[in-house]
Order: structure tokens, then sequence, then C-alpha cells
């Protein structure tokens, strides 16, 4: 297979990445921006501290969300930026990872903790994969 049908299959698996990335990261984040105290109440936690979940929320609209979806638009042009998007993806995954197997929440529905950490571990593992190649 010639390299340009690779590209052609694994730049639609990369587009596809960064927007499941994307989306899903603009709902997520949305959520914990504009009502953090619903998300904190349905996963059974306190609502004493939330200004972490509000601080997350704005990161996964503006880097995860926009991000990924801008460097959909030209994975290979915009690499740099898909760089940045992986990055934050990874480091958040791992900790938010980090902070399960600790169980540093307060929550008490830990489907709430688990379910999104089994997305975004699947998400960056994708787009560790799916990276673009530099062209030789």
């Amino acid at each position: 297979m010639s390299s340009e049908n690779n590209w052609l299959r694994d730049g639609y698996k990369t587009v596809l990445t960064l927007k499941v990335c994307g989306w899903s990261s603009i709902v997520m984040g949305m959520i914990f921006f504009l009502v953090p105290e619903w998300y904190a109440e349905l996963e059974g936690a306190n609502t004493e501290n939330i200004a972490w979940l509000r601080n997350l929320g704005a990161a996964l609209v503006a880097v995860n969300g926009i991000g990924a979806l801008l460097a959909a638009r030209d994975p290979i042009k915009d690499r740099n930026l898909y760089d940045v998007v992986m990055l934050a993806s990874v480091l958040e995954t791992v900790a938010l990872g980090w902070s399960t197997v600790a169980w540093e929440f307060s929550a008490t529905e830990r489907i709430f903790i688990i379910g999104p950490l089994v997305v975004a571990g699947l998400v960056s593992i994708a787009l560790i994969y799916f990276r673009p190649k530099m062209d030789s």
C-alpha cells in the first residue's frame, strides 16, 4: 500500500480521534465549568471546594476541546497543536489515574470517576498511536 493510501487510512483515524477528544472534552468541560455543583452531587461528592472542577472544565474546553477540533482540520500542518492536545490529554489522564488509585476524591459514586478515566485513557492512547508522522 502506498504511503498516500496509508495516510488516508491512518489520517482518517487521526481526525476521528481528534474529533472524539474535542467534542467529549467540550461536553465534559462545559458541565464542569457551568454546573460543577450538579456534577459533584451526581458523583456523590461534597461541594465545598469545587473551584478545581471549574478550572479543569475551562482547560478541557480550551485545550482538549477547541484545540483538538482546530488540529483536526489539518493534523500534519498543525502537528504542534496536535502535540499540545496529546500532552494535555496524557497528563490529565495520568493525574486522574493517580488520584483514582489514591482515591483522592470525596465522591461515593465511583462510576463517575472510573468511567471518565477509561474514556480519557482510550483517547490518550489513540492520540499517541495515531499521531501524524513527519514527512521525510
